[in-house]
């Protein structure tokens, strides 16, 4: 079976237990990982190095940057027209600010994710975009609260609850139920914390001694520092897995307009379902935005209806489907695969 055929077919059930055993601790030993996943530790190491020369995996750091203190998200929507929207994509994803790029079906061309140090930098970084030296009409919605965690629930899968946690094992994920994320930090990270979560979202495996000689300190103090990132749930580290190996075929962003006092129980339902990747209240015209990884295209009629429908205080809702998803997670996407990140490319941790 050639690496298309593997990506093509998905995941067994040895890849998903060896993805939910990474996204409990993406930094195990890989004898660790393949006894949370029920298998040698040859077949653990084999079968994440085949998903990950495969491109259908990657094992980064991620982070809710507003909550940990690495600055402000911002989700911008785009009408550039249809024939600019790809040049515009890829435009964007070459800039480290943009840690997520997707051209779309319906009222936006195009959407993108920066993350800056404030609010007050959108300004400058709108005026940036065109396309052929042409401005392009933005909306800009700021992030003010996530609902969902990164490596915490594969569609259909449950990580395993008695796994033992270690000083890597990412934090307990929050509740959707309870509305609340991580507590924010009100002082902003440290130049050390940036540079370990530079260095992470390139590598989250990366050997300690070589994350130590990139950040400039000592293999004691950068240990000091990634444990306790990890451990407050500022940082968590484990696999960023294409929706295709899951058997997703179709990925939509959702915009939704929600009355200000049912937005918290509207967003807790959103974040709490199985297909539901991501959450988050923000400000603007839209003010609750998701994602969510579908098996199929006839599947989101069932997802309008029967989840969308079901939000309370909902005033408007616009589905747009991502037709070419070209950066994630910082991460480059060619063909539905993830492309290693060099060392040059180096995401712009604010």
């Amino acid at each position: 079976m050639t690496t298309t055929d593997t990506h093509a077919a998905g995941a067994d059930d040895v890849d998903r237990a060896v993805l939910r055993a990474l996204a409990h601790d993406g930094r195990a030993s890989w004898a660790t990982i393949g006894e949370l996943a029920g298998c040698s530790t040859s077949t653990a190491q084999r079968r994440v190095t085949r998903l990950v020369e495969d491109g259908a995996v990657r094992i980064i750091a991620a982070s809710d940057v507003l909550a940990s203190g690495f600055g402000v998200s911002t989700k911008v929507r785009v009408r550039s027209g249809a024939a600019r929207a790809d040049a515009l994509a890829d435009a964007l994803a070459r800039r480290p600010e943009v840690r997520f790029v997707s051209t779309l079906t319906g009222s936006a061309d195009c959407t993108a994710e920066v993350v800056l140090p404030r609010v007050g930098d959108l300004t400058a970084f709108l005026s940036t975009i065109e396309v052929d030296g042409r401005p392009v009409e933005t909306e800009a919605l700021p992030i003010v609260r996530t609902f969902t965690a990164p490596f915490t629930v594969f569609p259909g899968d449950a990580l395993a609850p008695t796994a033992e946690r270690s000083t890597t094992a990412n934090a307990p994920a929050p509740d959707p139920s309870t509305g609340q994320g991580v507590t924010p930090v009100h002082a902003d990270a440290t130049p050390e914390e940036r540079a370990v979560f530079a260095a992470l979202v390139r590598d989250g495996r990366k050997p300690l001694t070589d994350l130590a000689r990139e950040v400039g300190r000592s293999e004691a103090a950068t240990r000091r520092t990634l444990e306790d990132l990890v451990q407050s749930g500022r940082l968590r580290i484990g696999p960023l897995v294409a929706p295709s190996l899951l058997g997703r075929a179709t990925e939509l962003e959702v915009w939704i307009s929600v009355a200000p006092d049912r937005l918290s129980a509207a967003a807790a339902q959103l974040a709490g379902h199985p297909s539901v990747h991501y959450a988050a209240a923000s400000l603007g015209r839209f003010n609750l935005i998701g994602q969510a990884f579908l098996p199929d295209f006839a599947s989101v009629y069932t997802f309008s209806t029967d989840v969308l429908g079901a939000l309370p205080g909902v005033r408007e809702v616009d589905v747009t489907v991502q037709l070419r998803t070209v950066k994630r997670m910082w991460s480059r996407i060619e063909e539905g695969r993830f492309v290693p990140t060099s060392a040059t490319s180096v995401p712009a941790i604010p």
